[in-house]
């Protein structure tokens, strides 16, 4: 059996409603210059479906920020890093399971959702 595991998505975006709306509008009117692909394939006007069912049935905690939030939950050092996806591993440490580069990659949420499942049933704790 896992252990619960402590999960961090970090969004390339601001939080807050006025920054919703901005970058809700962004992903439509020019997607290929949208700097957060995991709010791209995880959003539409609200989370998607099949993302939505999986972080609710998740075992895991799963954790959402965004990048004005780093420096209080002392991430600043992943700021160059959006959108990335951590494991907490204890209070000061972390390690990263999805890039940049490979969240980047990804073409919808199953690509996110198959990518997570492997990592945290193979992954040591």
């Amino acid at each position: 059996m896992n252990k619960k595991k402590n999960i961090i998505f970090v969004y390339n975006a601001k939080g807050g409603k006025w920054n919703y709306i901005i970058d809700t509008a962004h992903k439509y009117i020019s997607p290929s210059t949208y700097e957060c692909n995991l709010c791209q394939i995880t959003y539409d006007l609200k989370m998607k479906k099949p993302w939505r069912k999986y972080v609710e049935n998740s075992p895991h905690d799963l954790k959402f920020l965004h990048e004005e939030e780093l420096d209080q939950y002392g991430l600043s050092q992943y700021k160059d890093q959006l959108p990335i996806c951590l494991e907490r591993i204890d209070d000061k440490k972390y390690e990263i399971l999805i890039t940049k580069e490979e969240m980047n990659h990804f073409k919808d949420e199953f690509d996110l959702i198959n990518s997570l499942d492997r990592k945290l049933n193979t992954h040591n704790t």
